[in-house]
């Protein structure tokens, strides 16, 4: 709405983030909500299924594609990933004081050294970062818990083809959306919040330790 009060090239710019965060999604533009109630009613254009799926999140992950239409306004996006575990207070001190403000979204998986077994979520819109459980992962259980879940014996196949000899399934997996971004030093920045090698070599990963991340712990019985 109010399209007459910005530049042409502001609605652009606009367009081009919303096509990169949901390329399914109608956009109607409009002047003092001036818009016809057949584009927005009853339309059954929004489905809650598609929309947990998140089909474009999925997309990004698995192809990478960048389209001209939003790299024209600066708006582009990739994919940071890694094996290693965050350190903990490094990765907190990253997030609360050097997040980069040309992040505008981002979603994916990680995990910390200080929760070996916990997968969690992470779900980032602006200033706003939501971090969840995801429950365990595969590797914090033993061969023979892990066949005792569809999940897993469903997809036996695909998780064993990127198992790592040390970590097992874990690993970080994060989207990132934004305007002119430097992918560049935002994966060094997020490579420098990684445990060491000095500090794997302790194993005290593997065993877990105290964090103040506002996650509820959750471990493997």
């Amino acid at each position: 709405n109010k399209t007459d009060l910005v530049t042409p090239a502001t609605v652009g710019m606009l367009k081009a983030t919303l096509k990169k965060l949901n390329p399914g999604a109608k956009i109607i533009e409009s002047s003092f909500s001036k818009v016809n109630p057949d584009d927005i009613l009853n339309t059954g254009l929004f489905n809650p299924h598609e929309a947990e799926q998140s089909p474009a999140w999925q997309e990004e992950l698995e192809k990478g594609e960048h389209t001209p239409e939003t790299e024209e306004y600066g708006i582009s996006s990739f994919v940071y990933r890694s094996r290693k575990p965050f350190d903990p207070i490094r990765f907190w001190d990253y997030i609360r004081d050097k997040f980069p403000v040309s992040i505008i979204r981002s979603k994916g998986m990680f995990w910390l050294a200080s929760r070996p077994e916990q997968a969690l979520v992470w779900g980032q819109a602006g200033g706003s970062l939501r971090a969840d459980s995801a429950g365990l992962w595969w590797h914090s259980l033993s061969v023979a818990e892990r066949m005792t879940h569809p999940v897993f014996i469903e997809n036996q196949i695909e998780i064993e083809e990127n198992w790592h000899t040390q970590f097992g399934d874990r690993h970080n997996e994060i989207v990132f959306i934004g305007q002119n971004m430097d992918k560049e030093l935002i994966s060094k920045e997020l490579d420098a919040c990684l445990v060491t090698d000095l500090e794997l070599a302790t194993e005290l990963w593997r065993e877990g330790y105290e964090d103040e991340w506002p996650v509820q712990r959750i471990h493997a019985v």
